[in-house]
């Protein structure tokens, strides 16, 4: 049931929503700002709503730890509901670096360039380079950023290694970089069979901030490295596992 009406509401927000997305374009020619706010108040709602459906009890700590400045979140992969947490509560609103081929969605893709996402061919080098710059831009415009190193939703038990190339945005922008931890995302969805969506708990834990500058050399060679294990002792902290 519950995967009848989020799917439902889905549908019916993509198709009803054309108008107001179009209202958003007009506006955007003129006051790009003024665009994304707007953008990313009724996504926002949006998504509320479609956690409310699914079921998913949240917890959040942390939130003291964001700045109060653009940052880039660095974030595990558990599910598609991690775009959905994450934008809920963090407190920015972020955008998110997305796989190319969400940008093959019609009116789906829409909503999220209205959020500020930016769409990555994990195949193609110069996409990863185009995805740097314009990364950096954004947080450097105040917008803040999502990107997840593991490359793709991952539910097993370890991690996928983190692309050590993923917090070049951060450099670029010199802005700090927030882990973030999400524990049973994977469990409203994707931990079975199908597409059966079930309450569940979930708890996001966003780390203390830190600047690329001012990690040890080696450290910042192996960022990628550096925050997995921060985000897995997190995880075990949260777990006992």
């Amino acid at each position: 049931m519950r995967s009848v009406l989020v799917l439902a509401f889905l549908f019916l927000f993509l198709v009803l929503m054309i108008p107001v997305h179009l209202i958003l374009l007009l506006i955007g020619q003129f006051n790009k700002e003024l665009r994304f706010r707007v953008g990313n108040a009724i996504v926002y709602w949006a998504f509320r709503w479609e956690l409310f459906q699914a079921g998913a009890h949240i917890t959040v700590k942390g939130t003291e730890n964001i700045p109060d400045e653009p940052v880039l979140f660095v974030s595990n992969h558990r599910s598609y509901f991690d775009i959905l947490v994450l934008h809920t509560t963090s407190t920015k609103r972020p955008g998110f670096v997305a796989k190319a081929e969400m940008d093959k969605f019609p009116l789906l893709n829409w909503w999220m360039r209205n959020i500020c996402c930016i769409f990555l061919d994990r195949n193609d080098l110069r996409s990863g380079v185009e995805m740097i710059r314009k990364g950096a831009e954004q947080i450097k415009n105040g917008h803040s950023m999502v990107i997840c190193p593991e490359g793709t939703r991952n539910q097993k038990a370890e991690m996928l290694p983190f692309k050590e190339g993923s917090l070049k945005m951060a450099e670029k922008a010199d802005c700090p970089v927030v882990p973030v931890t999400l524990i049973g995302t994977d469990g409203l969805l994707e931990a079975r069979p199908g597409f059966d969506i079930r309450s569940g708990n979930v708890t996001v834990v966003y780390g203390e901030p830190f600047y690329m500058k001012d990690l040890p050399k080696e450290q910042r060679k192996h960022a990628g490295a550096y925050v997995q294990q921060i985000i897995e002792d997190t995880m075990k902290q949260e777990t006992g596992n």
